[in-house]
């Protein structure tokens, strides 16, 4: 596309891509996991490597806030570390690693389980993603693939999935919290994301490198699933 884009125009667009390449709702892996039919074992692979990703996605923020030249949106992101950290915006006083691990231990993980997990391949590659686009790419580049590409799947996905694994899985409330909790706080994260999009990226050029990160971060969450599917 050589013309740059009206920002409503440009908007629709990222938001078609994240809808033709969501992992959250369409990957074969996030269906089975829906409908009841991983193993326990297989629960406890998704978890781990799940998890691994959940503990990054903070810093990937915190570098976002580092390398934001705009200072109301680092205001925003600031608030979103905190939350990320602490949990204590949402209320459930908890760092949102540390929630998920309620997760893992309610599917028969123990911490040290999660936390000495290895990485497979493609749950690297994701990780290595979060530190390249949020440290080594324009600040307008790690918008586009964090907060429209991943947190952006979030909102209509995670809370289904947490009815989903109470349902197929006997699991509490409280365990499927952190898929509760993400359903409200990626919303308003996406959000700030959007508009940071249409602000910013205003020529064709930044558009260019806005729809390379955001695929970029789409292609990455997919294969991470696939790499899942793949070591069942």
């Amino acid at each position: 596309m050589s013309e740059v884009r009206t920002p409503q125009d440009f908007i629709q667009e990222l938001v078609a891509r994240i809808e033709a390449r969501r992992t959250f709702g369409r990957h074969p892996l996030w269906l089975e996991l829906a409908d009841g039919k991983l193993s326990r074992g297989q629960l406890k692979l998704f978890a781990v490597q799940f998890f691994l990703q959940v503990r990054e996605f903070p810093r990937a923020v915190s570098a976002m806030h580092a390398n934001c030249p705009f200072p109301e949106v680092r205001i925003e992101l600031a608030e979103s570390i905190f939350e990320e950290e602490t949990g204590r915006i949402s209320g459930c006083n908890l760092p949102h690693p540390e929630v998920f691990i309620r997760f893992g231990e309610a599917v028969g993980l123990s911490r040290a389980d999660m936390v000495d997990g290895k990485p497979l391949p493609a749950t690297r590659a994701l990780i290595d993603w979060f530190e390249l686009s949020s440290k080594q790419r324009s600040f307008i580049e790690a918008a586009a693939a964090m907060n429209l590409a991943a947190e952006g799947q979030v909102p209509g996905a995670f809370g289904p999935m947490a009815r989903r694994l109470q349902e197929n899985y006997g699991l509490s409330r409280e365990a499927v919290e952190f898929w509760d909790l993400h359903e409200t706080a990626d919303a308003e994260h996406s959000q700030v994301g959007d508009n940071i999009v249409v602000r910013h990226a205003t020529d064709v050029a930044t558009q260019a490198r806005v729809r390379d990160a955001l695929q970029h971060s789409l292609d990455a969450w997919w294969h991470f699933f696939d790499g899942i599917q793949a070591a069942f």
